[in-house]
């Protein structure tokens, strides 16, 4: 008989003792209460595969019951169904890594194996993370924060996941629906830039060019990713330029001085960040909105800090139709509305409020409260015009035809058209528009 055929004739002689469970003295309690399981294992044998148990039955960590001895591990006990699978491996050496338990609680498993000093599945589990991220980058972009926490308080325990761990962050920085705001994101970059390389001083008041280069060399390829053009200028003057020794030098400044210039840099578009299910706008404009409704000035000061108001999303022209009897199928009396049009391959949008309802009723409705307006991508730097309603006798056009709209004609939304009759200012230059996509929602206060 050869020395392998001993070797698995061994192996199979300890799993069956781990499956009839035959002659055990440990009993390890994972969970809680009523999601409380019992796993039985043999002293013996977890002395043999792991320091961690080594240690604690030397120094008496786990409570004696008898003949019994009694682990009580509550604090993996999302991860229990795994634990099955840490013990064939303690006891076999083997582990079945291509299962949809595995893969949806790796990251569990691998800091439970940790914590039980069980090295070479630790090295198993690394390697199954990188493959699982390279197969697969959804599960990194859903997975990648989680991952993240878990192994930067242990730096230097899983070095192959420290190398995935800058790609996987490249990943999360390029997302566009990424909710975070841009300053934070860059804020967060720096210290992490820092933490990175420990020869830096964290106080970087007292840095030379040499420190400097090492963190810009680090965050180089990040850099083409933060939306810089998305941070106000105070922002901007305060966060950035103090720390421009890690910019590019073909960053232009410019853009914050004179906002309309052409630029030779790539401006990226806003992180879309889904809320109230908008694909058009972002939270800063639905916070100006509100902050309109409320008889707000043109510029709101902080549009990060305000928002008085729910939106529900009721109609998507590029989902429910174009066409009048789409809108008024969708949101004919559904109270105070927004409408919100972006402008054909433009940044630019336009919109108006309608504090009463749609019915379709083919008459002017009266209002001293509703709006139109203008805005682009970033409110911070292009143009925003707010256009209250004048002739409160003409404020919404409530027609079920091509008419349908703000004011006596201030803006048509299916004729596409707008022109300045009922309200203070006129919102485009242009009497007629094209758009891509328009989107309604109910609005409703807090």
């Amino acid at each position: 008989m050869s020395c392998q055929t001993l070797s698995d004739t061994l192996l199979r002689g300890i799993s069956n003792l781990y499956d009839k469970t035959d002659d055990y003295n440990v009993k390890i309690q994972v969970g809680e209460d009523s999601k409380m399981e019992i796993f039985k294992a043999h002293s013996v044998i977890l002395r043999a595969r792991s320091n961690y148990f080594r240690t604690a039955f030397s120094s008496n960590w786990a409570k004696k019951e008898g003949d019994f001895y009694i682990f009580k591990k509550p604090n993996i006990c999302k991860i229990y169904k795994l634990i099955f699978l840490m013990f064939t491996y303690v006891y076999t050496g083997t582990i079945v890594l291509d299962t949809i338990n595995v893969e949806n609680n790796s990251i569990g498993l691998l800091l439970a194996a940790d914590e039980m000093n069980l090295y070479e599945l630790i090295e198993h589990l690394q390697q199954h993370i990188i493959e699982l991220s390279n197969a697969n980058n959804s599960w990194i972009a859903q997975n990648g924060v989680n991952l993240f926490n878990s192994i930067s308080y242990r730096k230097g325990v899983f070095p192959k996941l420290e190398e995935l761990y800058d790609e996987a962050l490249l990943l999360i920085i390029q997302l566009d629906n990424l909710e975070m705001e841009e300053i934070v994101i860059w804020e967060n970059l720096i210290k992490w830039g820092i933490a990175k390389n420990s020869i830096l001083n964290s106080d970087m008041t007292i840095w030379n060019i040499d420190e400097y280069e090492i963190l810009k060399e680090t965050i180089s390829p990040f850099i083409q990713h933060i939306r810089f053009f998305q941070m106000s200028p105070q922002e901007y003057y305060y966060k950035i330029c103090p720390l421009s020794k890690l910019l590019p030098k073909e960053l232009e400044l410019s853009y914050y001085i004179v906002p309309d210039c052409k630029m030779a840099t790539k401006a990226l578009p806003p992180r879309k960040s889904q809320i109230y299910d908008s694909l058009i706008l972002t939270v800063n404009h639905f916070n100006l909105i509100s902050y309109w409704i409320d008889n707000g000035h043109e510029v709101l000061p902080n549009p990060l800090k305000y928002g008085q108001y729910e939106y529900n999303l009721l109609l998507r022209g590029s989902r429910d139709g174009f066409e009048p009897q789409n809108f008024h199928l969708k949101c004919n009396n559904k109270g105070a509305t927004l409408v919100i049009i972006k402008l054909k391959n433009s940044c630019r949008m336009i919109g108006g409020y309608n504090p009463i309802k749609w019915s379709g009723s083919k008459l002017f409705l009266n209002s001293d409260k509703s709006f139109i307006f203008l805005f682009s991508n970033n409110l911070y730097t292009s143009k925003v015009i707010l256009s209250r309603v004048e002739n409160n006798a003409s404020a919404i056009s409530d027609s079920n035809s091509v008419y349908q709209g703000f004011g006596n004609g201030d803006l048509y939304i299916f004729r596409k058209s707008c022109k300045l009759v009922s309200y203070t200012t006129k919102i485009l230059d242009t009497e007629y528009f094209d758009f891509d996509d328009y989107e309604v929602f109910q609005v409703i206060k807090k």
